[in-house]
C-alpha cells in the first residue's frame, strides 16, 4: 500500500505519492512544449535550449529577475537526477546569456507524468500545484 501525504500549497490541497513520478532516461531528449509557445529542447548530448517560458514559472536565486517581456529564454546543459534508467527530475544549468545575461542559474524540471504522453514541470506556478507543465511534442 502506498502512503499518501496531503500538502497545502497556495490554499489548495493535493495528494502526493511518497515516491515521485519517474521517467525513463531514454524518453527525455526531444522537444517539450507548453502554453503560449513555451518550448524546451533537450538534446541527447546533454545540451538544452528554452524559449517562451513564463517568468512566473521560474524562481530566481538572484534579486533582480532577468530583463524581458515576461517570457524567458536560455540555454545550457541538462543532467538527470535518479538512477541510470529511472529519472525523478532534471537539472538545467542555464548559461549566462538570453534572459540570464548577468549570472548562470540552475533550474529544475520535475516529472508529473510518465505515461504515453509524458509531462515535465517547472516547480513554481500559480496554475498547477506542481508547476508550469511542458509536454513532449517531438523527438
Amino acid at each position: 500500500m502506498t502512503a499518501l501525504v496531503l500538502v497545502a500549497m497556495g490554499g489548495c490541497f493535493a495528494a502526493l505519492s511518497e515516491r515521485p513520478e519517474r521517467i525513463e532516461r531514454a524518453r527525455i531528449p526531444g522537444t517539450w512544449g507548453g502554453a503560449d509557445g513555451a518550448r524546451v529542447d533537450l538534446y541527447p548530448d546533454g545540451r538544452f535550449e528554452m524559449t517562451g517560458i513564463p517568468r512566473s514559472a521560474i524562481h530566481f536565486s538572484f534579486i533582480d529577475p532577468p530583463p524581458g517581456d515576461g517570457k524567458l529564454s536560455g540555454s545550457g546543459t541538462w543532467e538527470p537526477v535518479g538512477d541510470s534508467d529511472s529519472v525523478e527530475s532534471i537539472l538545467l544549468y542555464v548559461d549566462a546569456g538570453g534572459s540570464y545575461s548577468e549570472e548562470t542559474e540552475t533550474e529544475e524540471l520535475g516529472v508529473a507524468g510518465s505515461g504515453e504522453e509524458p509531462v515535465l514541470f517547472f516547480p513554481t506556478s500559480s496554475d498547477k500545484w506542481y508547476g508550469f507543465e511542458i509536454r513532449k511534442t517531438g523527438p
